[in-house]
Parts: structure tokens; sequence; C-alpha cells
């Protein structure tokens, strides 16, 4: 064999491949499978990989060479034992997991080679499944039948199925400076607790959460803290883990130093780090200043920075710690490549994409650029490559986005005795032709409705941050009360000042409003009265608003504030039937938890009042509060929260609404919500009691649907609804 070995070392061509012990397969297969051919030359190197390789295949229990040379050839002979292959498999003591499932999960079929490797796995899996599903002690036995002469098998699988069994106890040993009830909130796996928790051990999150225990640790000082072993005990129905742990010494930051930083000095470098002298250590402390002073030299072009930290224990709990910078060379941009996008042009995209290339990298740009083209709407998702080019000064960017389908469309009929039969249609496209331009158009035509609408609007006039708009309208409201025609249009102008999350806006409208069929009554008020003999009315009025949104995207956003104003004069120099000013004030902020949960706090308000007098606002400008939307108020109906006057409420001259929700994002384009709503409208200022409002309490969801857009359900409970009434509001459109 010595001797075999080393002429087969210096490689030799082969004479001839005979393969012995063939039983059942076929030696044509067996002969590819080795993939050795008369007058290839092979080493020794070279069989040992073909045995590798014919031993995954699993064919053979036993495999072995022999070789007879001959001058400088080889003969070579492979001794070979069979595994059989399956014929049928079946089942025993399996009630909890179905047998089709076992055999599609395993891709088991007839044929399959039975080898001791198979059925180990086999073994293996099932035994995971019942964990995976609760179930602890299951016990897995295969067993091969005899085999027939052509080398086929049956199997026959019993399991004895465990019992199901929930964490009951977690402990830990050997934590003297940690208490359990820390060390288990930073454990995915808890203890079962009706009906919040299922106490379900699962084996992989598990294992997580042993790293989990020490990263706890090294954030709280004990950098040489470890997990040493772990116990699991199943009783009956119950599980108990006990958790050994070593804690070791907890550490204080000493002096902290920088070296080979050239660009900004080491006091400055300080204010980044979150750590101070004499403050307990943290690694998670240490990794976001490290991840802050990356972020620094990233926003100046250095992306290849790095910076080490070096830790010297000096005394029995104090570290010292010098971060090593190396800054390396400043990058710039060479080119930006766009791809993914098939419908919206790459000159949409790059508008909204603050570096150009020749100028230097800059992190934070790159960061702004991803959230203005999120908030575009058009994308699913928004990632940026950085490619290396072979001037190592010079990078590549590639912006990859994955577009959606951005608009709305509807087309339907509907009959009512009162209507009759009536058609519509109705198109909302943010993105028309892939400009970035926004169309919208609805068209309504039956017994008494003849709705018309058609807007248009240009984001980037003349090729800079500035939009024109143009709206005409036709169209019929049925509210509760009564219903109200509206004819008009509008033109709009805005554009971005200060940067780009402030943009100013301005509108001006011409618009005839009727209303009919009030109920009787609210004409049994003098105001309502009066207004509905004042037949059709024609305003004239022009919006200035200032608005700072600063989200991350427009819907289902993580973070980030908006804050706006308007203000609307009507009538006076701008002449019409209808005068009055009305001021309208929002501020939102949204704060992200733990990766999925975001807390949004709401606050908006809003004053109208008379031009000449104050009985000069129409009753259809008021502030009726109620149902979602603008001036939304879940828990009560739509329009049913305002003054009340002869037992009619006449809408409010000034309003205040307070929201707090908390929302859970299921993915990007759905989350669900809990919510508390109140707020009131009242018709003069010595009325206002922002303490006595009204009050609403709900769940509900909202999701972003191709063809649809947003669609959402909430229910709310409204505490001051009567007394206390469960509301339903329901939420169907799109959002621009």
């Amino acid at each position: 064999m010595i001797l075999f070995n080393f002429l087969l070392a210096f490689g030799l061509s082969v004479n001839s491949v005979t393969i012995n012990g063939v039983k059942w397969g076929s030696e044509t297969v067996y002969r590819t499978v080795f993939d050795i051919r008369e007058g290839q030359r092979i080493d020794i190197l070279t069989l040992r990989s073909v045995l590798k390789k014919a031993y995954r295949t699993e064919y053979f229990s036993d495999l072995a060479v022999k070789g007879i040379i001959k001058e400088n050839c080889i003969d070579l002979i492979f001794d070979i034992k069979e595994n059989p292959r399956l014929r049928e498999i079946s089942f025993q003591g399996n009630k909890k997991v179905k047998s089709k499932k076992i055999v599609d999960t395993l891709d088991i079929h007839k044929g399959i080679p039975l080898s001791p490797a198979t059925l180990f796995r086999w073994k293996h899996f099932i035994e995971e499944m019942y964990r995976d599903k609760g179930y602890y002690g299951t016990k897995v036995e295969i067993k091969v039948g005899e085999v027939d002469e052509k080398g086929f098998a049956d199997a026959t699988v019993s399991i004895h199925e465990g019992k199901k069994a929930r964490i009951k106890k977690i402990e830990f040993v050997g934590n003297h400076e940690i208490p359990d009830t820390k060390l288990k909130k930073a454990m995915k796996t808890k203890e079962k607790k009706w009906p919040f928790r299922s106490g379900k051990l699962e084996d992989e999150k598990f294992q997580e959460d042993l790293d989990r225990i020490v990263d706890y640790y090294r954030d709280h000082g004990f950098l040489e803290a470890r997990v040493d072993s772990f116990k699991i005990d199943t009783r009956d129905k119950e599980i108990y883990i006990k958790i050994f742990v070593f804690e070791g010494q907890k550490y204080r930051l000493g002096r902290l130093d920088f070296q080979g930083n050239s660009l900004f000095s080491s006091d400055f470098l300080k204010k980044l780090v979150k750590l101070k002298e004499g403050d307990v250590f943290s690694q998670k402390k240490l990794d976001e200043s490290l991840a802050n002073i990356a972020g620094l030299y990233g926003d100046s072009g250095y992306i290849y920075v790095n910076i080490l930290p070096e830790q010297h224990v000096r005394e029995d709990s104090i570290l010292d710690l010098t971060l090593h910078v190396f800054e390396n060379h400043r990058v710039r941009v060479r080119k930006i490549d766009i791809e993914g996008n098939t419908k919206t042009l790459d000159e949409v995209i790059r508008r909204e994409i603050d570096l150009l290339p020749g100028e230097y990298f800059s992190r934070q740009k790159v960061i702004k650029s991803q959230r203005d083209l999120y908030y575009l709407n058009y994308f699913e998702n928004i990632a940026v490559d950085f490619r290396p080019t072979e001037d190592s000064s010079l990078i590549d960017l590639v912006f990859k986005v994955k577009e959606k389908y951005t608009g709305t469309v509807g087309l339907g009929a509907s009959y009512s005795k009162l209507d009759g039969l009536s058609f519509y249609f109705q198109i909302q496209q943010p993105n028309f032709l892939g400009r970035g331009e926004i169309i919208g158009a609805l068209v309504e035509y039956g017994g008494s409705r003849r709705n018309f609408q058609f807007n248009f609007t240009e984001p980037w006039l003349f090729g800079r941050k500035q939009s024109l708009g143009l709206e005409l309208y036709h169209l019929t409201h049925y509210l509760p009360d009564y219903d109200e025609k509206r004819v008009g249009g509008s033109i709009s102008y805005s554009r971005v000042v200060f940067n780009d999350y402030w943009r100013f806006s301005t509108t001006y409208q011409l618009e005839r409003t009727e209303v009919y069929n009030i109920d009787e009554t609210l004409l049994e008020s003098p105001y309502f009265k009066s207004w509905s003999e004042a037949g059709p009315l024609l305003s004239s009025s022009i919006t200035f608003g200032i608005k700072r949104d600063t989200r991350d995207r427009s819907f289902n956003a993580t973070k980030g504030s908006i804050t706006s104003y308007t203000i609307e004069l009507s009538g006076g120099p701008l002449m019409g039937d209808v005068h009055f000013h009305k001021h309208n004030f929002q501020r939102v902020n949204l704060f992200p938890f733990k990766e999925k949960f975001i807390s949004v706090f709401s606050i908006k308000g809003g004053y109208v009042g008379g031009l000449y007098k104050p009985d000069s606002v129409p009753f259809y400008e008021r502030f009726f509060l109620g149902d979602i939307g603008y001036y939304g108020l879940r828990g009560y109906e739509l329009r049913s929260v305002g003054p009340i006057e002869d037992g009619v409420n006449i809408g409010g001259r000034l309003y205040f609404i307070f929201t707090f929700e908390e929302r859970y994002r299921i993915s990007e384009t759905m989350y669900l919500l809990a919510f508390f709503d109140a707020g009131n409208s009242w018709q003069k200022y010595h009325d206002l009691r922002p303490f006595i409002v009204k009050k609403g309490v709900g769940i509900g969801f909202r999701m972003e649907m191709p063809m649809l857009g947003i669609i959402g359900f909430d229910l709310g409970y409204g505490i001051d609804n009567d007394g206390g009434k469960w509301v339903p509001h329901i939420q169907f459109g799109t959002q621009f």
C-alpha cells in the first residue's frame, strides 16, 4: 500500500476500471459516479476526491479501491457494497404530525438509498419537528426490512410521541450582580404566562438567547461574563431550565484616548463617544460610538476609515480605552448607476439624489437620498451598493430600486331608489408615464349624480424643486344631515424652502357651493335656516401653507415628524359671497421602539373666523369632528362632535384633537394599531375647555394594496358617546 501511494503520488495513466460487487444497481451509473475514464491521468489527490464524492451519493455502505500497476499505467479495481433502496415507507404512532408532511418535507421517494446517514437525518428531523410543536421526549426508531432480489426494502418509522410541554421556570445559577428578572428580559425565550406567552421552547431561539445573556452582561460592565452550561428538565408537561453563568469583574471606564486622528481633534471625537470617564463600561455604547465616528468620517468622504479599540485594565475594575483611528484616504464618487426601474425614468430618480459624480462621498447625503426616494412612494425597496474601482480614490454608487404599483383604478356601478343607476370611473396615478407627474380623474354619471374631477401636478417645474398643480371639479357630497354640490377649480404652487424638509405652498380656489336636502331638525336652528335660504354661494379664496416633513416615507413611516400651518383667506379683497379666515396647525412625532413598534403622537387644532362678523362663516366651513380623516375623532360618527345650540350641532369655530397611536409594522405595506383620541370643537374662545373633551380608544389596521391604495379599518369605543358606544370606521382610497 505504501508503494501504491508512493507511485500514485507522481500520477499514473488509467489502463482499466473494474467495479466489483454490483448486485442491484447499474454499473453504468456507478461508472458515472466514479467519473474515471481509461487513459485519464490520476494522482492520489484525485483518487481521494473521487472516493469522497462516491460516498456522498449514499449508494454505497462500503467502498474500497485497489490498483495493479503495470509500467506507467494502473488498473483500478473498486470493491463496493451497495445500500438498499426504498420501496415503501410506513409510519406508526404519529398522531400530531401527518405522514404526508414528513414525506414531503424530507422529499422521501421510491428508490432513495437507505444509507445510515439518510436514516439518521430522518430521525433527527422528525424529532425536531415535534420539538418545534412543543412535544418533548419524542423517540423515533427506523427499521429497514428484508432486501429483495432487486435491492429494494421497506422502511418502517416508529414514533413514540412525547408530551406537549411548556416552560414553567427559567432560573440562573452564578449570577450575583444581575438578578434573574433582568436576565430573563434579555431573552426571547419566555416562561409560560397565559394568555400572552406560550412558553414554547425553540432550540434555535434559545441558543441565540445564550448569546443575548452574554451581550447583556457586557453592556453592563461584565466583560468576562460567559454562559458555562445549561440544563433542561422535562417533568410531565412542564419544562425547567437552569442556566449557569460566570459574571467576572465589573469594569468602569478610565482614560479615553485617540491615536492616529488628524482630520478631527481628539476633543471633538470624544463628544461622539457615549461613554464618559467613570461610567460603567458598555459594549453596546462602545459599538454605537464607533459607528458615530465612522459616520462622521464617512460624511467627509473617508469611507475606508478603520477604528480599532485597545483595552487596558488598570487596577481591578478600571478599563482604559484607546481608539486607534486609521483614516486612510478621501474618496470621490466616479459615477452613479440606477438599477431595477422598469417604469420610472432615470431622471426622476436622479433628481432626488443629493450626491453628484465628482463630489466627495457623503454617507449623510446617501441616507438623505434614500429617504427622499422612499418618500416618493414609488418603490418597495431601495438599496445602495458601493463598487470599488481600479483607482482606490474613486467609487461607483448603485441605487437598486424595486418598483411597486403606485396608482389606483376604480370602475363600477351602483343603484339606489333615491339616485337610480349610477356608473363611475376613477383613476389616481402619482407617477404618470414614469415621469413623476401626478394625474387623477373621476367621472360618475347617474340619475342624480353628475360628478367630474380632474387634477394634474407637475412636481418638478422647470427642473427645480417646485410644483404646479391644477384641479377642476363638479362634485356632489351626501352627508348625514344635508347634501352639497361643489363646482370649481384651483391652481396651486409649492416650492422647497430652507432645505428639502421644508415646503411652502399657495393655492387659489374659485368655488360655487350649493347646500340642499337639509334635515328638518337643522332648519329649526336660525343659524342653519339663514344659510339654507341664501342659495348657492360663490367663494374666492387663497391659502398659504408651510410644512416641515422629516418622515422616512409617506406611508408606514418609522421615524420623523410633521409640522404644518395653513391660513386660508376667503372673500374680502378677493370678492365672492363668503368671507372668512381659517387657520390649521398640526404636529406629528414618530418614535421607533424595538424595530417594529412605532409610537405616534399627534396634536392638531384650528380656528375659523368671519372677516366682518362671526356669523359670516357658513356652517359647511366650520369644524365638525368625528369618524376618520383630518378632522377625525374615532369612536364617534361622522361630523357628530361640535357645539350644540337649540339641540343642533352647529359646528365649531375652533377645535383641538390629540391622538396617540401604537403601531406594529407587519411589513412595509401593512401595520396594526391601537389608538387613543381626544378632542372637541367650540363656538367661542371663552367656551374652550382643553381638558373637557370627547375621548375614544380602539384598534385597527392600515394596508397599502396595488390598484386600491390605502385600506384601513378602525373599531373605536367612544367613551363619551352616549355613555359609551362602539363605532366602526372604514378607510378606502389612496394617499399621496
